[in-house]
């Protein structure tokens, strides 16, 4: 049960002091005093998303602290037991910041959003004004047969069941694809080799093949490079000869191994 709520600037709340009893309580006021305020002030103590304009303006931070009477509420009371945290008492804080920072905790511990919500679900149920739109929903239509049938148990299991079948299914689905591609892969390896086969070359033949494939690779570049040494051979006969040859031996080096008739040369 909900004992305490206090809040400090949240969004137009400077500071709101709120405490309750056992039985019913009624918050009345006209549209626009701050009602819903108080709940969404609650349900980010229980988890619920915040930004920095939940903060109020000119405030540095907002908290939010909902003090529970967890006397009745065994499931609440085990579950703090399995975090090795106090029973006896059960206090949610929420600090968010003007720079949209946000930091929870459970009875002065810091807590991760995921246990907080986990916890807020044997706390308080929060239904607002049109929560009945719920009812049109085939996800709560499934969730009240469940209920109904008081098979509680019966239905986790079956939803772990499916959760583990579908991660299951998704990895069979990765094996079959990899399964196709390495078919795929076989498939051109065997025609590569067969084409080689059918190709019958003789000792010696393959490596004449790739001389001449990097002959006729570059021969634009061996070309290039022949026509510039016959021009320079032809030239006027009062070239220095010594300065000829070291340019024709300086063309020669940039062709030199791309065949191997011009790296004998």
């Amino acid at each position: 049960m909900l004992t305490q709520l206090n809040i400090r600037n949240y969004a137009i709340v400077e500071e709101l002091d709120l405490e309750l009893d056992a039985g019913m309580t009624v918050v009345s006021g006209e549209t626009g005093a701050g009602k819903s305020i108080m709940l969404d002030a609650l349900g980010l103590t229980l988890g619920d998303r915040a930004d920095m304009g939940s903060v109020r303006k000119g405030a540095e931070r907002a908290e939010i602290i909902a003090s529970f009477d967890i006397a009745n509420i065994p499931s609440a009371r085990k579950w703090l037991q399995l975090q090795d945290m106090d029973d006896d008492e059960c206090i949610l804080r929420r600090v968010i910041t003007s720079e949209g920072r946000s930091r929870s905790y459970i009875n002065g511990s810091p807590c991760p959003i995921n246990k907080v919500k986990e916890l807020g679900e044997y706390l308080i149920e929060i239904h607002g004004q049109h929560e009945h739109q719920r009812l049109l929903k085939k996800d709560h239509h499934r969730y009240l047969l469940d209920a109904y049938s008081g098979k509680a148990d019966l239905a986790n299991q079956t939803r772990q069941l499916f959760r583990n079948w579908n991660t299951l299914n998704k990895r069979l689905q990765q094996l079959s694809a990899q399964s196709e591609e390495q078919t795929a892969r076989l498939q051109l390896l065997s025609y590569q080799a067969e084409e080689l086969e059918q190709l019958a070359l003789e000792e010696g033949e393959f490596e004449a093949m790739v001389i001449e494939q990097s002959t006729l690779a570059n021969a634009g570049e061996i070309l290039q490079s022949g026509q510039q040494i016959l021009q320079l051979t032809s030239e006027d006969e009062t070239v220095n000869c010594l300065s000829l040859l070291n340019q024709c031996q300086h063309l020669l080096e940039n062709i030199k191994g791309t065949s191997p008739s011009i790296t004998q040369t």
